[in-house]
């Protein structure tokens, strides 16, 4: 990194990974950033501890390229407390190419970016199944 430049900050939505990741930091060498590689699926990096039994924790899965730093400083993280509901909405859903997997439909994609957009950058979603809703929530920082 040049100087003067700035270190990423990740933000962090799960519940709990603030302490965990002190505990790594702690007694475990740090926290490993793994990119995800996979072109189908970009799920954002993983986080795993820099340390497992003494030697370099391995990659996490094969979806995950090599490690590209190992982060010492909690204040590298931007931790939630929480995630905020700000919409509900039932969306239609179609089956899949290879009929093994349920996808939404075009105007289903097409409203959900709307909403997203509408609610913010931090906007994320999830799909509740059994109300067959898209859930939007923001996350409580």
């Amino acid at each position: 990194m040049s100087a003067g430049a700035k270190a990423k900050v990740y933000e962090m939505t799960v519940p709990g990974s603030r302490e965990r990741f002190a505990t790594w930091i702690a007694e475990r060498g740090g926290i490993a950033v793994w990119p995800c590689v996979n072109l189908s699926n970009l799920t954002g990096p993983c986080f795993t501890p820099a340390l497992t039994d003494g030697k370099p924790t391995g990659k996490p899965g094969w979806q995950y390229g090599n490690a590209t730093e190992t982060v010492t400083d909690l204040a590298r993280f931007r931790f939630a407390t929480g995630m905020k509901e700000v919409a509900r909405f039932r969306v239609a859903l179609r089956m899949g190419g290879n009929g093994m997997s349920m996808k939404l439909t075009d105007g289903a994609s097409r409203r959900l970016n709307k909403r997203l957009e509408k609610a913010g950058d931090d906007a994320r979603y999830r799909f509740d199944y059994a109300t067959q809703e898209a859930v939007i929530e923001v996350p409580v920082w």
